[in-house]
């Protein structure tokens, strides 16, 4: 059985998925990785691709700034392709 805080934090996964959803984005969980993307939502008509690391909101605003700064260097402009394999 998984631990609460996995739990925890795959209900807010999902709630941040679903709301994209319902708003019409694209969107999707990064399932058990570890890396530092656990959700993507693809805005297509605003043409903006938001990469989230979902974390507890009893996070502390400096643990927040710290992770933030950490994962800074996704930001940016990219060039996308889609293909279907």
């Amino acid at each position: 059985m998984p631990n609460k805080n996995y739990i925890k934090g795959v209900r807010k996964e999902r709630k941040l998925v679903n709301e994209a959803r319902d708003r019409g984005h694209v969107a999707f969980r990064s399932a058990g990785s570890h890396s530092p993307i656990d959700v993507c939502i693809v805005d297509y008509r605003n043409k903006v691709i938001h990469l989230i690391q979902a974390k507890p909101d009893s996070m502390s605003y400096n643990q927040r700034k710290k992770l933030l700064e950490s994962l800074a260097h996704l930001a940016g402009i990219y060039e996308v392709n889609v293909s279907v394999e």
